[in-house]
């Protein structure tokens, strides 16, 4: 073999490997850049994760941590799970509530390690709970003194996904850089050895996976042979490279904006109206499943049929339309439709009003039932003193009668006032709580004593069935006594002549809290009624007939005043008859 062939023969070697050992040192440098942007995100979305839940133990103690995990995997499509600091698992998107018992403690969790001494962290691996390897980000909570850990992850395949678009781009370069390398090897034959030093050391450099200005300058670019020719086409493949690498980074980004934008359904059609993309969030707000390739006429929604029609005239429109759920309630939709000018496509935008629709509604409801109640004692007042001033001072006798009932109705005006005012400070977070370790029954006590005068007028008496032991809840000593303060007078209002109201305590050691409940001998409380009957100026119709005075709001400040203190509330039939109210509070330490 001649030197001619063996310098080709080496030279066309050195480049392919060079090219080969640039392709992979490229790969795994944009592997790295990939995943570092995902983690990146994956760091944003965990941070507003913590803005949204605050605290993941509170979860834990409303019982409602696997949902909250459910709605946030959905919404930001990433697995998201809630950690305890002790490593247990309390919610997870990808997993059901049941199978959640089965997991392992994940303490020994590099990115729960991480997290725990450093505030984040995050690794990838293999996982057994969804089959598939997934890249893992985990950040603290605000609880400063046993912070709990907010993990987010996403499945490895958006990293794959990523690289693999480059992979023709990639291919494509390495074909044409193999050809460069097989005209350079003939043309270098002819060359110096000192040549083949210079192309040899501009290769090099390449391999070494620099695409920077500095590694682009070595090539000898500057000389007007075949030599030149093929430095200069390397030149320009390395730029053509560096541009597709950045153009597909804005690319990824711009996509990411998109599934980063929760609350929106999004759906696109192109110009004859065939649906060729949708997100996963308009699917949810429809309860479809997928429609791609399906045209908005065959879509079995009416109002967007409309819209579309209405669109194709007019190029943008909106509507507002309700759907029936699968448990047949009703649903409220906001649709904003808009032909583009330039490729005739049709996008449309979704929004779920339904919320803001019943806050409209729960916000009338109250101006009525408050404008109510204000007009009644308001008239009587103003009745009375216009009877008073019109000569009715004269008679003594008329005159008491009148000035009891103005006095009447300017008590329940303040008792109504004074419990809107504690409503709005409860709603508004301006009650300030000391959470204290406190007995029950002394608590049930107090509350008896400063009430007992009550049963005399009907004859009702107070039984309370306690255990012998002391039972301690975490609560506010103030907020405890107004709880049960209201449910015992309502008990007195409502009881029968002669009857017994009757109080138990039951400690819950399973469930961590005491169950508190107030029996009365009443005429009870239809299954209608009870849906209501914490609402706020909400009165039984026989409360509403009766003469007993009340302003409809005592049952709501329990309402508010229980959820406060992290427990529940709600009303039963008692055994005879009349009414049962619960309400339950965290279990104390020293009733452990």
């Amino acid at each position: 073999m001649g030197i001619r062939s063996r310098i080709f023969l080496i030279v066309f070697i050195s480049l392919s490997v060079s090219i080969t050992i640039s392709y992979i040192i490229a790969e795994r440098d944009l592997t790295k850049t990939f995943e570092q942007q995902i983690v990146e995100q994956l760091q944003r979305q965990a941070s507003l994760l913590v803005e949204y839940i605050d605290e993941v133990d509170e979860l834990q103690v409303n019982n409602n941590a696997d949902s909250i995990a459910d709605r946030l995997g959905k919404a930001s499509n990433s697995r998201v799970t809630l950690i305890l600091n002790d490593g247990t698992v309390i919610g997870d998107s990808y997993i059901d509530q049941i199978a959640l018992a089965s997991l392992e403690n994940h303490s020994d969790r590099e990115e729960f390690i991480q997290a725990i001494n450093n505030g984040s962290g995050w690794s990838s691996r293999y996982s057994n709970s969804v089959q598939q390897q997934q890249l893992y980000f985990a950040i603290r909570d605000k609880n400063e003194v046993s912070p709990n850990i907010i993990r987010i992850a996403v499945p490895y395949t958006y990293l794959d996904k990523a690289i693999q678009s480059l992979d023709l781009s990639i291919i494509l370069v390495a074909m044409v850089a193999l050809l460069v390398a097989t005209i350079a090897s003939g043309v270098a034959a002819n060359y110096t050895y000192t040549s083949i030093a210079e192309l040899a050391n501009a290769a090099s450099n390449l391999a070494g996976g620099s695409l920077k200005k500095s590694s682009i300058k070595a090539l000898p670019t500057d000389r007007v042979d075949e030599f030149g020719n093929v430095a200069r086409s390397i030149s320009q493949i390395s730029e053509d490279l560096k541009s597709q690498i950045n153009l597909l980074a804005k690319q990824r980004d711009e996509f990411g904006s998109v599934l980063d934008d929760l609350g929106e359904g999004i759906m696109v059609a192109n110009k004859i109206g065939q649906i060729t993309y949708c997100n996963e969030q308009f699917l949810l707000i429809l309860n479809r499943k997928n429609i791609i390739d399906l045209d908005i006429k065959d879509l079995d929604v009416k109002s967007i049929q409309s819209l579309y029609k209405k669109t194709k005239r007019t190029k943008s429109a909106d509507i507002e339309f309700e759907i029936e759920n699968k448990d047949k309630s009703t649903k409220w939709i906001l649709a904003s439709m808009n032909q583009s000018k330039t490729s005739k496509e049709f996008i449309l935008v979704i929004h779920d009003i339904t919320q803001l629709r019943q806050l409209s509604s729960m916000r009338r409801d109250f101006i009525s039932n408050l404008s109510h109640e204000l007009r009644t004692p308001v008239s009587v007042i103003r009745a009375n003193s216009e009877t008073l001033l019109q000569g009715a001072l004269d008679d003594k006798k008329q005159a008491k009668v009148f000035s009891k009932a103005i006095l009447h109705n300017s008590e329940r005006l303040t008792e109504m006032v004074t419990d809107l005012l504690d409503l709005s400070r409860i709603d508004h977070g301006e009650l300030k709580l000391i959470i204290e370790e406190i007995d029950i029954k002394h608590s049930i006590d107090v509350v008896i004593d400063s009430l007992k005068h009550l049963g005399k007028k009907k004859n009702v008496s107070i039984e309370c069935i306690c255990p012998n032991k002391p039972q301690h809840v975490l609560a506010d000593k103030k907020a405890l006594e107004r709880i049960l303060t209201n449910l015992i007078d309502n008990a007195f209002k409502y009881s029968e002549e002669n009857s017994t109201i009757t109080i138990n305590t039951q400690t819950k050691i399973k469930d961590e809290n005491i169950i508190i409940s107030v029996a009365d001998s009443g005429r009870g409380i239809s299954d209608e009624d009870k849906l209501l009957i914490f609402d706020r100026f909400f009165r039984t119709a026989e409360a509403r007939a009766s003469e007993k005075k009340g302003s409809g709001l005592g049952l709501a400040i329990v309402k508010n005043l229980v959820n406060s203190l992290n427990g529940d509330v709600g009303v039963n039939n008692a055994v005879n008859k009349g009414s049962q109210f619960w309400f339950t509070l965290p279990l104390g330490k020293k009733s452990t």
